[in-house]
């Protein structure tokens, strides 16, 4: 039997937010046991004038591939109808991407496995957060320093002081 390796995968949502989250959440349930589910933070849109998000982090342990987990990911937002290809800077009913896999390392790759680390994770407040909410002690891959400690460093940077984040009291 293959090892279970654990995976995050940011949420977000500017577009029916509560209740795209809150299904978004529910499908992931249909793919993945004991999922553990971050508060739900609110944040401006960066980029581009739009509502602001709902963004979050789940976490799970899984022995599908990372490919597979993509997939899924990519499968969601469809059901929520995402186009397979949106500009970067727009509202969206769903984003799901995967953080963290495990402790991998790696580009980008052309078939569809995304960056990871993903870099959104010590650039975005509404990444950064919500992942060391769940996992304060993990070791970020690259940088060698907890979660926990690379939040409070962001809090101090000039990136961390003009992204606001408001904690919602998100209704399951």
């Amino acid at each position: 039997m293959e090892k279970l390796q654990q995976v995050s995968i940011g949420i977000g949502s500017n577009i029916n937010r509560e209740q795209n989250i809150r299904k978004a959440v529910q499908y992931l349930t249909k793919f993945y046991q004991q999922i553990k589910v971050s508060p739900v933070y609110e944040s401006e849109a960066l980029g581009f004038s739009g509502p602001p998000f709902f963004n979050l982090v789940v976490s799970f342990l899984t022995n599908d591939s990372l490919l597979t987990v993509q997939e899924h990911c990519k499968e969601i937002e469809q059901q929520f109808g995402k186009p397979s290809e949106t500009e970067k800077y727009c509202s969206r009913t769903l984003d799901l991407d995967v953080l963290l896999y495990a402790d991998l390392v790696q580009p980008a790759k052309p078939n569809g496995e995304p960056e990871l680390p993903r870099a959104e994770v010590l650039t975005s407040a509404f990444v950064l957060k919500p992942l060391a909410d769940l996992h304060p002690l993990h070791v970020h891959p690259v940088e060698k320093e907890t979660l926990q400690n690379l939040w409070q460093q962001f809090l101090h940077s000039e990136a961390g002081q003009r992204q606001a984040l408001n904690t919602v009291a998100f209704r399951w």
